[in-house]
């Protein structure tokens, strides 16, 4: 029996922004979409309420981390990456050119 190793996807969530504010829930959610699109879902980066810094800490532990395992997948909810001190486009362009990683927005 061959078993097939999916590729690997990395989550990202904001706490703030969580309706039932129950990270599983939402990370279970992830895992579903990411198992749907052909991912295995490794962590999900939770990031606390924006602050004042030119890039969040979560979203910076994430691009080290696709960059570290050559994951080339982002799960996150829609809106996940907005409303931050650094806009949405420059964030996704950020995972894009320095870990060559494409962002899957999913509705929760």
């Amino acid at each position: 029996m061959t078993t097939t190793l999916l590729p690997l996807a990395y989550g990202y969530v904001r706490d703030d922004l969580l309706d039932d504010h129950d990270p599983g829930s939402s990370e279970d959610r992830l895992r579903e979409i990411a198992g749907s699109l052909g991912y295995e879902l490794g962590t999900v980066f939770h990031e606390p309420a924006p602050q004042n810094v030119t890039l969040p800490p979560a979203f910076v532990d994430l691009v080290q981390e696709c960059r570290r395992a050559a994951a080339h997948a982002v799960i996150t909810l829609r809106g996940h990456m907005s409303q931050m001190a650094v806009c949405r486009m420059v964030l996704l362009s950020i995972l894009d050119v320095r870990a060559g990683a494409a962002v899957h927005e999913v509705t929760a």
